[in-house]
């Protein structure tokens, strides 16, 4: 059953905004993320580990960058919603305690395989600016009315 909450594949519009995230890392969403994925390389929880490889502060994992992006996806298209690709590339570290910003834009729309898609483009920056992902692209398959 579809919920009222679902983004149907017909009302999409290219230029159509996703919802923005704001993120802020901790130590606790670092650790509860190496739990999750069973990752636990100490460069993402240990402060003086890090430190004595010159580091300022344990950093994020780049797959969890991939799992905020989906979440995303995942608030814009609601429960129905299913994403099918998503492209990325990092080009900055991100440390506990600082912030990301999630935004993102409807590209455009396809049938492929017979699956309704929303084609968007995503962008990950720090609070300062700095690009984290720039251009990420995803396939999301939606609803049909």
């Amino acid at each position: 059953m579809v919920t009222p909450s679902s983004r149907y594949f017909e009302d999409v519009a290219v230029g159509e905004p996703l919802p923005p995230l704001d993120i802020k890392i901790t130590m606790t969403s670092l650790v509860m993320y190496a739990g999750a994925t069973w990752d636990f390389h100490r460069y993402h929880y240990d402060p003086a580990f890090v430190a004595e490889h010159g580091m300022r502060a344990p950093f994020m994992d780049g797959q969890m960058v991939g799992a905020f992006l989906a979440r995303q996806l995942m608030q814009w298209g609601g429960p129905d919603a299913f994403v099918r690709r998503l492209g990325y590339r990092l080009r900055a570290m991100v440390y506990a305690g600082e912030r990301i910003l999630l935004s993102g834009e409807v590209a455009g729309t396809a049938i492929e395989s017979g699956r309704p898609l929303a084609l968007c483009t995503l962008n990950v920056i720090k609070a300062d600016g700095t690009d984290v992902v720039r251009e990420a692209a995803a396939a999301v398959e939606l609803a049909r009315r």
